[in-house]
């Protein structure tokens, strides 16, 4: 939806790029882990890697903990948060996730009206 797709981006020749959303947006990823982006996200990309990241968020226990890296390796997405990682296979991101509370105030409203 419009909610979930970014307005705009910004590569640089070194590697640097900001991506910018209308809205901030929580989703789940692999069922069990609530991760969170800010209105923009920015880090420097290389082969198989993010790094530098900014504006992504992982929810552990009642913090929001900000997703440093990710790397690829293989058919595996390596997510680090602080000294921690954890991994995803890449089917996890087979299709884009969708906003919390997006769709779910559409299917109210449309309910109501």
């Amino acid at each position: 939806s419009a909610e979930d797709t970014p307005t705009g981006y910004e590569l640089d020749p070194d590697g640097g790029f900001q991506v910018y959303f209308p809205r901030e947006c929580e989703f789940l990823l692999a069922k069990q882990w609530l991760v969170k982006y800010d209105t923009r996200i920015a880090g420097a990309a290389t082969a198989g890697k993010l790094a530098a990241l900014q504006g992504i968020y992982v929810k552990v226990l009642f913090l929001w903990i900000p997703v440093a890296e990710v790397d690829r390796a293989g058919d595996r997405l390596s997510f680090y948060i602080g000294p921690v990682s954890t991994s995803f296979p890449l089917s996890d991101f087979a299709s884009s996730p969708h906003c919390r509370g997006y769709h779910d105030r559409a299917a109210v409203a449309a309910a109501v009206s």
